[in-house]
């Protein structure tokens, strides 16, 4: 009987050592993930460029960060990077649909034009030099009506008048007018109000794509 108790007693101490062990460890790896990283954006920076330099994509990183406009970052603004897991799922999310729609033909983005400077500009004199009056106020070089979320200034000779283009970070804008110092590899983007476009500030080393 004795030699029983003994066993008893020995795995009891065992089993209990065994169970505070197992207790403590995920309260250290629960503070270790609990941390979460975020990056400060520097002069020139874009989503575009940090998504790819944190390997991620702006969607992502613009639905983390509840940006309503992935163009208008700030400098000195804090952004959250999603985590590994997070950057994993949507990688699998977006191949399992491409996959998806590669049994469908479809049409692809565009062909790439290379990286342009972004700035951005509005109808008025502290860009164009004309007050509402002015018989040509609001009107492009194309004589279309400016017009946000489509207008853009560019050099002809590099993007023809007319042409769709995709902008990384911004979206699709057509090639409606030109600027006197939008020349080569450079884009002005429309803007109706004066404090959003000088926010936008000069945004370099942005990828292009002609659509059509």
């Amino acid at each position: 009987m004795s030699i029983l108790r003994w066993l008893a007693a020995g795995l009891f101490l065992v089993g209990g050592f065994t169970i505070v062990s197992n207790n403590a460890l995920p309260s250290w790896s629960n503070k270790a993930e609990a941390k979460e990283a975020t990056i400060q954006v520097q002069p020139g920076d874009t989503l575009y460029a940090l998504a790819r330099q944190h390997d991620t994509d702006v969607e992502t990183l613009a639905q983390l960060n509840q940006l309503k406009n992935p163009a208008l970052i700030q400098v000195g603004q804090e952004l959250r990077l999603p985590a590994k897991g997070e950057t994993e799922k949507a990688k699998q999310k977006k191949q399992s649909a491409s996959n998806d729609e590669s049994a469908v033909p479809t049409m692809a983005r565009g062909q790439s034009l290379g990286t342009f400077t972004l700035t951005a500009y509005t109808s008025g004199p502290e860009s164009t030099g004309k007050s509402p009056g002015h018989p040509a106020y609001g009107v492009t070089s194309s004589g279309a009506k400016v017009a946000e979320g489509v207008t853009i200034a560019v050099d002809p000779e590099v993007i023809p008048i007319g042409s769709r283009v995709y902008i990384d970070g911004v979206g699709y804008r057509v090639a409606q007018d030109t600027g006197g110092a939008i020349k080569g590899n450079k884009i002005d983007v429309y803007m109706n109000d004066v404090d959003e476009a000088r926010q936008f500030g000069v945004k370099r080393e942005v990828q292009v794509e002609l659509i059509d």
